[in-house]
């Protein structure tokens, strides 16, 4: 970081270097050419060559003259910008296109992660080793501090990370050779800065209903807000939204009208309208208020009976009911198995445990 730093400090002062010398040579000739107009616009008043009327159409003249050459040089900085934003463009697009897988996954969607490793270019190891299983249809948490891991196994498992070396399944079959179509159609991605687009509520919700189920917009659209509604009721969205405009709510870009937990109760219901048969949450309860936890935590539950649900919480108190828990240290897994069985280990997720109960519980014993 010091060093691409110091890079990106020295091409910033090299750019103000020249644009400060390029204004410096362009208002010197701007100034001093209209300080020569107004010389000369005298001396041919004081001749009698012009009148006044003439004089004072030469000094304005002469100052209006150069103001395109000042513009010029403050032009420099955007061009200076323009062509580096060039060079990336150019550079995104010099990139070779990665293999596109062609397989679909099948009934079977069991997740085998084997000997999984990954490092951000090269060089700062994130994962190591990991081998993770997740049946079909089952509950599975992975906690773990901040940068151990586990929000980069996330975008491993949504085809976001590729370069990873190991192995890592669907049903059998090798993440790499899926195609994206079947990946995005089989496994939905909550994360806790979910993208709300500026629109209505009911743009930003029907996102979340395949293509091939949107017929019910125009064949039965009563029966289409019906599904919407039912599913706000899911998020306890429901009555906010009758109270204002309904489906057709407008949010703004990000849905920055909304509160951060409405955000996220928003973001959910669209995810259980995609109605995949794998769900990935990554800290999808983090920074939002307790009601708003509860309302989603309660939906994650519900929906864990009949879905797989992969679960990245630093909440302990929400992962105890996952029929198993990976415990993540340093892009390791240094603990699995139930709530029951790692607490009593005396372990990483012991010692969290007990950690955040003391925190939680913190006064309530004197009140």
């Amino acid at each position: 970081m010091n060093r691409e730093s110091e890079e990106f400090r020295k091409i910033t002062m090299k750019v103000l270097t020249m644009q400060l010398n390029s204004i410096t040579i362009m208002d010197l000739i701007a100034y001093g050419g209209a300080a020569l107009g107004i010389i000369m616009a005298a001396t041919q008043l004081r001749a009698g060559h012009v009148s006044m009327t003439g004089c004072l159409f030469i000094i304005l003249l002469s100052a209006d003259f150069f103001i395109p050459m000042r513009q010029l040089g403050s032009f420099f900085h955007i061009a200076m910008n323009g062509m580096a934003a060039s060079d990336k463009i150019f550079k995104l697009l010099d990139l070779k296109e990665q293999e596109k897988g062609k397989e679909s996954i099948t009934e079977d969607r069991t997740i085998e992660i084997k000997n999984v490793s990954y490092s951000y270019d090269g060089e700062r190891q994130i994962l190591n080793e990991v081998d993770m299983k997740v049946s079909h249809g089952q509950f599975v948490s992975i906690v773990g501090e901040s940068g151990c891991g586990k929000s980069t196994l996330a975008g491993i498992l949504m085809g976001k990370n590729k370069g990873y070396s190991g192995t890592v399944t669907v049903g059998g079959k090798e993440l790499k050779s899926i195609t994206e179509e079947s990946l995005l159609e089989n496994i939905t991605y909550i994360g806790h800065q979910s993208y709300l687009f500026k629109g209505t509520v009911r743009d930003n919700l029907l996102l979340g209903i395949p293509a091939a189920k949107r017929r019910c917009i125009s064949e039965n659209a009563r029966a289409c807000d019906e599904t919407l509604w039912q599913v706000l009721e899911k998020v306890n969205l429901a009555e906010f939204f009758k109270g204002e405009k309904g489906l057709d709510t407008q949010l703004n870009e990000k849905a920055g009208n909304l509160s951060g937990g409405q955000c996220q109760r928003l973001a959910l219901a669209r995810a259980l309208l995609h109605e995949s048969e794998i769900y990935v949450l990554d800290e999808a309860t983090s920074n939002i208020d307790v009601e708003s936890e509860n309302d989603i935590m309660r939906e994650v539950y519900h929906m864990a009976k009949t879905k797989t649900v992969i679960m990245i919480s630093h909440r302990l108190a929400n992962v105890v009911p996952s029929d198993w828990i990976y415990v993540m240290n340093q892009g390791q897994i240094v603990e699995q198995g139930t709530h029951e069985k790692i607490v009593n280990q005396e372990g990483m997720y012991a010692h969290l445990w007990n950690t955040q109960q003391n925190l939680e519980n913190f006064g309530k014993e004197t009140v």
